[in-house]
C-alpha cells in the first residue's frame, strides 16, 4: 500500500480487498453518512469525507500528520483477502459472500465506542446513530465541515456533567444512567485502551464491571476499538445466523455456540461482521429455511 499526502487529503493506494460504504454503513460505526460519492463523518473530532475509487481511498479533510491514524482506523495494514479466501474454504461460511466482500472492522476511539454501544442495547441502527448525533450536538465541540457544522463525540467530562434528565431528553431512555456512570468513571481516570492488552475474557470481564454492559455490548467495544480481532458479539441476528449456518436451524446450547465461535480462530469478531452482513441480507425468514 502507498500512502499520498498533502495538506488537506490523505490517499491510500492499493489496499484491495475493502468496500468502504459496506464498511462505513454496516453498523459498526454510528457516524458515518452515505454521499453519492463516499461517505463523510467525524472520527476523533476530525470530519472528512471518505471516497473509494477502485483500490484507491482518499481521505478529503485528514490532516497529513494522521495518515498513520487513518490507516489503522480503517484497518488497512490487515490482509483482509487471506481472510476471506479461508472462510470462502468453509462449506458453512462461504454463504455469506460475495455480500460481505469488502467489510473491514474499523477501529474506533474507545470511549465512542463505549457509549454508543451502550446506547446500541434493544435498538436499531437508524435509531442509535440518531441519538448519538444528538448527544454530540448537545455537548461536543462544534466543527465546520463542507459549509456544515457538525461536532466532534462529546469528552467524558462533558457528559459526565449532564443530568439523567438530560440524557433521557436525547432519546436515551433507560440507557441514561448507563451512559453517566460509565462518563463519570473515565473521567475519573479509569483506562480503556488498557484493555488492549489484556486477554480476551479478562477484558469481557473488566468492561463488565461498567454498569449496563453485558456481553454483548462488552464484546462490541472490544472488536470495533480495542484490537480484540477474536470478540465475538452475539445479537438476535447472530443467534438466529449461527443456528441456521452451524446447528441446521435448532437451539444452541451455549458450550455448543462457544465450541463454534472458538472455532473460527483468532479472527472470529472480523467474521462476525461477515455473517451479520448476511443475515441482515437474507433476513429471519431466509434464515429459518
Amino acid at each position: 500500500m502507498k500512502t499520498v499526502i498533502d495538506e488537506k487529503t490523505v490517499r491510500f493506494e492499493g489496499i484491495g480487498c475493502f468496500d468502504l460504504k459496506k464498511s462505513a454503513l454496516c453498523g459498526q460505526a454510528f457516524r458515518w453518512r452515505e454521499r453519492p460519492e463516499g461517505v463523510e463523518g467525524v472520527v476523533r473530532g476530525i470530519p472528512v469525507l471518505a471516497v473509494q475509487d477502485g483500490g484507491v481511498l482518499t481521505v478529503y479533510g485528514a490532516k497529513k500528520d494522521d495518515a498513520r491514524m487513518w490507516a489503522n482506523y480503517f484497518d488497512l495494514y490487515r490482509d483482509y483477502a487471506a481472510i476471506e479466501r479461508e472462510v470462502m474454504n468453509d462449506p458453512r461460511l462461504k454463504v455469506c459472500f460475495p455480500e460481505a466482500h469488502g467489510i473491514r472492522v474499523f477501529n474506533q476511539e474507545p470511549f465512542e465506542a463505549l457509549i454508543s454501544f451502550i446506547i446500541s442495547q434493544n435498538n436499531n441502527i437508524k435509531r442509535i446513530s440518531g441519538i448519538v448525533e444528538r448527544l454530540c450536538a448537545k455537548c461536543g465541540e462544534p466543527v465546520s465541515f463542507m459549509g456544515e457544522t457538525r461536532y466532534a463525540f462529546p469528552t467524558a467530562e462533558r457528559l459526565a456533567a449532564l443530568s439523567e434528565a438530560e440524557l433521557t431528553a436525547l432519546g436515551t431512555g433507560y440507557r441514561a444512567p448507563f451512559i453517566k456512570t460509565a462518563a463519570e468513571r473515565v473521567l475519573g481516570g479509569y483506562d480503556l485502551e488498557a484493555l488492549k492488552d489484556m486477554k480476551l475474557e479478562e477484558a469481557r470481564a473488566e468492561l463488565k464491571t461498567f454498569l449496563g454492559v453485558g456481553p454483548k455490548v462488552a464484546d462490541c467495544i472490544l472488536l470495533f476499538s480495542l484490537g480484540h480481532a477474536d470478540a465475538f458479539p452475539v445479537d438476535v441476528w447472530i443467534d438466529r445466523a449461527m443456528k441456521a449456518l452451524f446447528f441446521d436451524g435448532n437451539a444452541a446450547k451455549k458450550a455448543e455456540l462457544y465450541e463454534a465461535v472458538s472455532g473460527l480462530g483468532e479472527y472470529s469478531g472480523l467474521i462476525q461482521q461477515y455473517i451479520f452482513q448476511y443475515a441482515r441480507k437474507v433476513g429471519r425468514e431466509g434464515l429459518e429455511k
